[in-house]
């Protein structure tokens, strides 16, 4: 198994993220949660003032996204061009860098993404499987710098309640932070980089490619450091950069330890995971993309307890051994809990 997945050529596309449920639910009125914003359920929570969902939860949670939600230059596709002068100034881009030792400079661009806040980093080759449909990076970049952020084990702990939440916004803009800096260095070496969070092509199987965790029964990944208490980003570039690969040890360890475990599949509150025995090729609904095998989760009754909650929900992130959560605290053990 060369990828660390097996891909049933026959049955794979790839994915039209207008099918991703969290662009689906604006255009699909068949959804229960068609243009569900939260926006109701929250106000009736700032009345009921429920332990978790207050105003000052809100707030922070509102605040957690900032970076993400504001910082539109993190997702450039050509860099801070707003801005032409600098105490550097930009003629450093006219030379490009010569690397000399591949390897050598590999390691280099790793330390400068964990300088910038990555916890994990791994370089994979681009794969067009993985790039959303009608997607088309610029010809000669073949190269993603894949990075990892950790969310706070805390925060995460208080799941499905919002500080949990905010816990996920702050993963967001560390993304926004880290995606921007680190394509900013690079052009700085005179080469092209593509900025990317969610978007531009599938996160996980990326991840997998950059030998950084494996894919779990919760649908998604699951790291040897950190479990699933993680966010994804990544930077496409044409730099000159050694592939690590799969990570194949921890691959069939995980699959047997999902296989067995079911702690993610109980705790979900609207069984959108599967407790299947055997993965399989086929997905639930068409916001899931078949042709790979794995567990497929259910998009839609997952995104239904967000519309429920006013919020995300992280129950399957704490669920995971490999998330080293060790117990949930509630919103008030969050707030008073010593740092």
């Amino acid at each position: 198994m060369k990828h660390g997945y097996k891909i049933d050529e026959k049955i794979y596309k790839r994915f039209d993220e207008r099918n991703q449920m969290f662009t689906r639910y604006l255009w699909d009125k068949t959804l229960k949660t068609y243009k569900n914003d939260f926006a109701g359920g929250l106000l009736k929570d700032l009345e009921e003032e429920r332990e978790g969902y207050t105003q000052l939860d809100y707030a922070f949670l509102k605040a957690s996204w900032t970076v993400y939600n504001r910082f539109s230059f993190a997702f450039s596709w050509e860099g801070d061009t707003s801005i032409r002068e600098d105490w550097y100034g930009y003629k450093i881009r006219e030379k490009k860098y010569e690397v000399k030792d591949i390897g050598e400079f590999t390691k280099r661009v790793k330390k400068v993404a964990r300088f910038y806040g990555a916890q994990l980093v791994g370089i994979a080759d681009v794969d067009e499987k993985w790039l959303y449909k009608d997607i088309k990076l610029p010809e000669g970049i073949d190269k993603a710098i894949v990075m990892i952020v950790e969310m706070d084990p805390h925060g995460i702990a208080t799941t499905p309640a919002l500080p949990a939440s905010a816990a996920t916004g702050l993963g967001y803009s560390k993304m926004a932070f880290l995606i921007s800096l680190m394509g900013e260095f690079i052009r700085n070496l005179g080469y092209r980089a593509v900025q990317a969070g969610n978007d531009t092509a599938l996160s996980i199987p990326l991840a997998i490619d950059a030998g950084l965790g494996a894919l779990g029964r919760n649908g998604l990944l699951v790291t040897p450091e950190y479990g699933s208490r993680i966010r994804i980003c990544k930077v496409f570039t044409d730099l000159p950069l050694l592939a690590d690969g799969p990570n194949h040890k921890f691959i069939t360890y995980l699959k047997g330890f999902c296989k067995n475990c079911l702690k993610c599949a109980n705790a979900c509150e609207n069984e959108a995971i599967s407790f299947k025995v055997e993965p399989t090729f086929k997905g639930e609904t068409f916001s899931n993309n078949p042709g790979v095998e794995k567990y497929y989760i259910n998009p839609e009754k997952c995104f239904e307890f967000w519309a429920e909650n006013n919020s995300d929900c992280s129950t399957c992130i704490t669920a995971c051994p490999f998330s080293r959560i060790g117990r949930a605290l509630t919103p008030e053990e969050f707030w008073t809990k010593e740092e």
